[in-house]
Order: structure tokens, then C-alpha cells, then sequence
């Protein structure tokens, strides 16, 4: 059995390697780029110390034991950095999302660093680590902290998802199956962790000897990951954050304010965004252009999203309405309606967002 753990271990330690080189050898690394780095680092770490578990290697031990004792508490945080990073690009401050990291760091510094210090002196500094040994399941509050935070970062996912599939025509569907599935994997393997764990507590099975299956199921994991990011990816980037980034407009300054003019005169004149099924493809097609130059006018040109162009011509709209005599019989759902927005909530919460009050506030107000 030792020696098929052994292979294991080695083979995953392999795989890791493979993946940080992929990563460390991008020469323009982007934010997911550097999170990603860190989060390979932790699972290399965590690999190596189950390995000097298992070969009684007492200095890797002690070394990695600061990196994955409580790594449950930094992974699956920084996975959700990581998916916040990609879809927030522009707004992310990685300085806001480091408040997710302070359970880590004070598990760190309150029972890590201390039980380091008992095993290396041998002495029992540190009499409240008995008292947290003794009646604190780590792995199992561990296992429900991540397992939290997986599904804080998969809701993100499909919420982010849903938005961006209508603000960009150049998304590759293989980007989104590789997010989804990093996340899923993830999340798989820390439910099996968790069954693990309930099992030691109720059936008094070795938690030791079960937390190679966990590595087992992890190595597994990042047979695929490894894999897919490297081949199948843009080596854990998605295609379209890199094509936003470098897309550059191929028409000269006559072309493009040709377009600004019909897109404007679509907004001002015809009031297409009245439309409540308004869609990037629909207004492509009464511009006659692709969606992609649709979207790199709108993005690169003028600075802002599809929905967020519609929607400040909507507010607008509805902010004339509001105060007309001809729409005072509206109820203030009615004019939100009338204005292209497919629901109250929609409209309350956009419109709000614009203006910093609610339609019902405005309306009143001289």
C-alpha cells in the first residue's frame, strides 16, 4: 500500500510541476496568472508534506506542515479570488479581497506556528493546544469552511457567466467548461475530504491513513486540470479577458465615427433600447456589422459594457417619464417597463445604481 501511495505522490508532485512551469513560463502573467501560482504552490507544499509523512522526513515535514496544516482555509478562499480576479478584470483590488485570508492567517499564527514550536522544543508551551485537540474537529470545521467558499466562488461563476455571454461575442465556450470544472473538481474532492472526516468521527476510522485518499482524489484531479489548462486553455486564462485586452480596432478614425453615428442615432433617434429582449446580436444586425466589432466599439472605444450603455439610456429614458404628465397615470413599474426593463427589481436596483435614489423617490422630487 506504501508504495502505491509512494507513486502516487511523486506522480502528483510531478503533474504540479508541469503546471507552475506552464505558468511561471508566461511572460506577460496577468492577475489570475500570479493567483494561480500561488494556489499550485500550496498544493506542491501540501503534496510534499503527506510525502515526508510517509518517509518520516522530519525537516519537510515541519516545513510543509505550515503551508497544509490549514490549507482548506487558503485554497478555497484564493479560488474564489480567483474566479473574482477574472470576471471583476478591471475592478478587482486584490488589496479588498485579502479580508478573505485573516481566518488563515490567525489559524496561522494562533495553532500552526505554536504547534511547530511544541514538537520542535518538545515542550508543551502552549497549554490551550491540548484544549483544542482535544474538543475541535479542525478538519471538519476546515472541510465546512471551504466547502462554503467553493460555493460562494461557483455562484459567482454562473452569475458572472450569465452577464458576460451577452457583453461579449468573442467568448469560447471551452473558457467556461474549464472554470467550471476547476471549480467542480475542487468542490468534489473537498465533499470526499468531508465524508472522510465523518467517518473518523463517528466510526473512529485513522485520519491519518484517510487523508491519503484525499491526496489520491487530488492527484486525480489535477491529472485532468493539468491537462486541460495546459491544452485545452489559455493556460488557466480564459480567451476572451486575452482578446480584450489586446484587441485593437482594425477600421480608421472615418470607419469608426461612421459607426458611432449609427449606433448613436439608434440610441437617440429610434430609442432601440425600449427594446426589453434588446440583445448584442440584435443590435449588431440593424448596424449591419459583426458582433465582435459591435463589441470592440463599445468595450475598447468607448469605455463601457453593452448592458451598461443600454441601461444608462433606459435610467435616462425613465428619469423623462417619471416627470412627464403624459406617463402620470403609469404606475412606476409601468414606466420601467415602457423603458425596456424586464422586471421591478431590475429596474429599481439599475436605476438606483445610476442615480443613488429609487424611481420612487425621484418621482417625487422637484
Amino acid at each position: 500500500m506504501d508504495l502505491i501511495v509512494d507513486f502516487i505522490l511523486i506522480l502528483g508532485v510531478f503533474l504540479n510541476a508541469l503546471v507552475l512551469l506552464g505558468l511561471l513560463r508566461i511572460k506577460n502573467k496577468q492577475l489570475p496568472h500570479k493567483i494561480l501560482i500561488v494556489f499550485w504552490g500550496f498544493v506542491l507544499l501540501s503534496l510534499l508534506h503527506f510525502y515526508a509523512r510517509l518517509h518520516r522526513l522530519d525537516f519537510l515535514f515541519i516545513f510543509s506542515f505550515f503551508f497544509e496544516n490549514g490549507v482548506r482555509l487558503f485554497l478555497a478562499p484564493l479560488i474564489y479570488v480567483y474566479i473574482e480576479s477574472i470576471f471583476s478584470f478591471k475592478k478587482f483590488s486584490f488589496k479588498k479581497s485579502s479580508i478573505h485570508f485573516i481566518p488563515f492567517i490567525i489559524y496561522q499564527v494562533v495553532y500552526v506556528i505554536p504547534e511547530i514550536i511544541t514538537h520542535i522544543t518538545e515542550k508543551n508551551i502552549f497549554s490551550y493546544l491540548n484544549y483544542i485537540n482535544q474538543y475541535f474537529n479542525q478538519g471538519l470545521w476546515q472541510d465546512l469552511y471551504a466547502l462554503l467558499y467553493l460555493y460562494l466562488a461557483l455562484r459567482l461563476y454562473y452569475k458572472s457567466k450569465r452577464k458576460l455571454e451577452h457583453q461579449y461575442s468573442n467568448i469560447n465556450n471551452k473558457d467556461f467548461i474549464w472554470i467550471r470544472n476547476f471549480l467542480s473538481i475542487f468542490l468534489i474532492v473537498m465533499m470526499l475530504d468531508l465524508i472522510l472526516v465523518l467517518l473518523s468521527v463517528f466510526f473512529g476510522f485513522n485520519a491519518s491513513e484517510l487523508g491519503y485518499i484525499t491526496i489520491i482524489g487530488l492527484v486525480i484531479s489535477m491529472l485532468y486540470l493539468g491537462y486541460y489548462g495546459l491544452t485545452k486553455s489559455s493556460i488557466f486564462l480564459p480567451d476572451f479577458l486575452v482578446a480584450k485586452n489586446r484587441m485593437v480596432s482594425t477600421l480608421d478614425q472615418k470607419d469608426l465615427n461612421a459607426l458611432k453615428s449609427k449606433l448613436e442615432h439608434l440610441l437617440l433617434k429610434e430609442k432601440i433600447y425600449l427594446l426589453p429582449d434588446l440583445t448584442l446580436r440584435t443590435l449588431a444586425k440593424r448596424m449591419d456589422i459583426s458582433e465582435r466589432k459591435l463589441s470592440g466599439l463599445i468595450n475598447d472605444t468607448m469605455h463601457t459594457t453593452f448592458y451598461d450603455l443600454i441601461n444608462k439610456h433606459r435610467v435616462d429614458e425613465a428619469k423623462i417619464r417619471l416627470k412627464s404628465l403624459e406617463f402620470e397615470k403609469y404606475s412606476i413599474s409601468g414606466i420601467g417597463h415602457s423603458c425596456g426593463f424586464n422586471s421591478r427589481s431590475s429596474f429599481y436596483r439599475i436605476f438606483k445604481k445610476e442615480t443613488g435614489i429609487t424611481p420612487t423617490l425621484f418621482k417625487k422630487t422637484d
